[in-house]
């Protein structure tokens, strides 16, 4: 059972692209994070981006619909609240997601959801849907973990959820407790001896806690008070040292970074829940109030070396041994969201929602890049070259490091409010045969207030602000026939929105990018709002009396003045544009067969051929990105399983096996282009493997596993400092990890 149309349906009846993965199924699984939750299904992509420091940063995309800036394009729910956040460049700007622990189901929703789910689903939606209170008797849950890591740390989980009645069908409750640490497989090396100091850095340690409250005061009234708890602790950066690294031993190196690169995230969810049930009809209220806060610091060293310096050897130069240049960066959220719904119970050929949502989110970012000598770095380079040194910073930039302290230093708030009604219909028009029509309207105020100061924008100190409105309508038709109760047919159209933005002012040093591309790096501007449409057919069909199922779909998406961020290849400074228009074509298909008893196999697969449909010019005129540039996105992506279950002395054993795998894209990269930084390829392709063996004892299932069998370990998200420097960093996958799970369910 789902609720992708804000209703109960059975998951075959429902005529849209959803993937539903219960608690059982994580758990055969082994999926631990969301990171696997999204390896597993193919169409998605998501992960740590290497350009944002690689301590806990991600994105996510579906059906290549992706961008790293403003608001984000896939909307991100805790039941029915959203949580996401708007990205951007500081490395604290990004999306929480919640931990794998104490879920109903995960509900992942392909495609537009703007109708039903508002403009944070341009590409569609993923839902962590979590158990209800107990009314009726009781219920346990328990998972424990042990597992080592190929050349890394231990790693280890604890977690016990659970619920009773205290007063039979009419008062109960639901709580959980879980911690996990995950050991570290990368290694720090000295800068100077080149030889390993520290082991197994990039450790972690994760803690959720919930505890919902369950009430019916009367026949037709549940009440559900809920608060939800999450922290994350990041030792160090998971970035991958790639020349100082022998990845064919698992030997991952750091080389660049003398100090953690650290990263906390922890955030409060209060919800209340109300629903009120009538003749024919319900409304349900949902009220929630989301408070997080995010640090990361990072080692700016090799960093402020390579840009003001020149200087790219990973061992500091003479006199500059104990030079300490780094960032702190701190991110507050705060999110109050209201909606209500009226929508119908009875099973008849007409079936409706109707609704209206209220949001308003406040992020407060501050950002400070500080070198403490700067004039000594830049002096560096310029007696190398032959020349007298500055007598000051303010010499070269007109200012001096702001509080004596920061080359770069930024104070934003983003203020969003959203005003929404929405409504979406069902009608059977003749037997098995039913249209839908859906429309949202939004009315969307965004406010920046910014702050920016330091050498790299040649001042003291610039305020700006800047106000952006939007109201969007969001429609969705779509036509489906259940032939049978086993073969759904349907065709859908819907609409996606996304709000503008604000692009900030990207600094001194990417004069030559904002020359060559057509902007002035040192103001802001304003990011338009983008927009697509996307048609999609498919069907769900069950035959051999469910021995075997296909769900396949494809479809086609117009995308209007796509925005996305952009890493300025000279200057390696992120910023965002609007870059025209795009297409996306592709298909979803996902078999599951049960050819004899016991022996379940599955194999999903997508297919996205997405490209960029129009010239991108400059100022001058220039083009400067060509029609039919690929987006990056992997064209396929897929996954394979397995499972056998047998007879072991009167219980049940099972075998298992997952393998997942994303392409390439070989499309040369046009290194003409000021857009393309010629030292860094195309996403590689990856695949891992996992297997697992177990035995199911009553209400205990205890399993063997080894996860990344083959110990792959493709280069993701390659970066460096300059054009000029040879020192690649990336991310990677965890190599070959072998543990022992058991889990407790009754």
């Amino acid at each position: 059972m789902v609720t992708a149309t804000r209703r109960e349906q059975t998951l075959s009846k429902v005529p849209l692209s959803v993937v539903a993965t219960d608690q059982a199924a994580l758990d055969k699984q082994g999926i631990r994070t969301t990171d696997d939750l999204m390896r597993f299904t193919p169409s998605i992509t998501f992960g740590q981006s290497s350009g944002f420091y690689g301590t806990g940063q991600s994105n996510i995309s579906i059906r290549g619909v992706q961008s790293t800036s403003g608001i984000p394009t896939v909307g991100v729910y805790v039941d029915d609240t959203p949580i996401q956040t708007r990205t951007g460049v500081s490395p604290s700007l990004t999306n929480a997601y919640p931990i794998l622990f104490d879920l109903d189901r995960v509900e992942v929703l392909r495609g537009p959801q703007g109708t039903l789910f508002g403009t944070a689903s341009l590409g569609g939606a993923v839902r962590f849907i979590t158990p209800d209170p107990v009314l009726n008797g009781a219920k346990i849950y328990g998972r424990t973990e042990v597992a080592t890591t190929y050349r890394g740390g231990l790693s280890y989980e604890a977690g016990v959820a659970g619920g009773a009645a205290l007063v039979d069908d009419t008062l109960g409750f639901r709580a959980s407790v879980y911690h996990r640490h995950d050991g570290g497989y990368i290694d720090r090396i000295g800068r100077v001896s080149r030889e390993v100091v520290e082991k197994d850095i990039n450790s972690s340690n994760s803690f959720s806690a919930r505890f919902a409250l369950g009430w019916k005061p009367t026949e037709n009234i549940t009440l559900t008070p809920s608060l939800f708890y999450q922290e994350l602790k990041i030792d160090d950066s998971s970035l991958v040292d790639i020349n100082a690294s022998n990845a064919g031993r698992n030997d991952f190196r750091n080389g660049l970074f003398s100090r953690p690169e650290s990263r906390t995230d922890r955030f409060w969810l209060p919800a209340f829940k109300a629903v009120v049930e009538f003749d024919g009809f319900s409304v349900i209220s949902n009220t929630s109030y989301i408070t997080r806060k995010a640090r990361t610091a990072s080692d700016d060293d090799t960093l402020n070396l390579a840009i003001f310096a020149d200087y790219y050897d990973p061992a500091p130069p003479p006199g500059f041994e104990e030079n300490f240049a780094f960032t702190n960066n701190r991110t507050s959220q705060k999110g109050f969201t209201q909606e209500i719904r009226l929508q119908n119970t009875d099973d008849g050929p007409f079936n409706w929602v109707v609704g209206g949502f209220f949001s308003r989110s406040v992020v407060t970012d501050n950002f400070g890049g500080a070198n403490t000598r700067l004039l000594d770095t830049i002096n560096y380079a310029v007696v190398q070259g032959g020349g007298p040194p500055f007598g000051s910073v303010t010499d070269i930039f007109g200012v001096e490091p702001y509080r004596g302290l920061f080359v770069v230093y930024q104070d934003s708030r983003y203020l969003d409010i959203q005003k929404s009604v929405f409504a979406q219909a069902d009608y059977e028009i003749v037997p098995r045969l039913t249209v839908t029509a859906g429309l949202r309207y939004t009315d969307s105020t965004f406010n920046l207030d910014n702050f920016v100061a330091g050498p790299l924008y040649a001042s003291d100190g610039i305020d700006v602000s800047l106000k952006t409105k939007n109201k969007p309508l969001t429609p969705k038709f779509g036509l489906s026939f259940q032939a049978d109760r086993n073969n759904l047919f349907y065709a859908n159209a819907s609409k996606g929105v996304r709000g503008g933005g604000v692009a900030e002012a990207a600094g001194i040093r990417c004069i030559n990018d904002g020359i060559a591309i057509g902007f002035d790096p040192m103001v802001l501007r304003r990011i338009k709002p983008d927009s697509l449409w996307t048609y999609e057919v498919g069907s769900k069909n069950t035959w051999a009396g469910g021995r075997l199922s296909i769900d396949a779909s494809a479809y086609h998406t117009d995308w209007n003045n796509l925005q996305s961020t952009l890493t300025l290849p000279e200057c390696q400074v992120h910023t965002v544009f609007n870059f025209g228009s795009a297409k996306i074509d592709g298909f979803d298909l996902a078999v599951s067969a049960r050819p004899v008893d016991g022996l379940t196999l599955t194999a999903s697969a997508s297919y996205i051929n997405a490209r960029y449909t129009s010239q991108l010019k400059n100022a001058g005129g220039e083009v400067i990105r060509r029609k039919g540039e690929p987006l990056d996105v992997a064209p396929w992506s897929m996954h394979l399983s397995g499972q056998y279950e047998f007879p072991v002395a009167g219980n049940e054993g099972y075998l298992r096996g997952d393998f997942t795998y994303s392409s390439h894209d070989d499309t040369p990269l046009d290194v003409t282009s000021p857009l393309v930084d010629p030292g860094i390829p195309r996403t590689p392709s990856s695949s891992q493997l996992d297997l697992r063996a177990g035995v199911r004892f009553d209400q205990i299932d205890v399993s063997l596993f080894a996860t990344n069998v083959l110990n792959a370990h493709p280069f993701l998200g390659q970066i460096h400092s300059t054009l000029a420097d040879p020192n690649l960093r990336s991310v990677t996958f965890r190599p070959r990890t072998i543990g022992l799970t058991a889990t407790f369910r009754r």
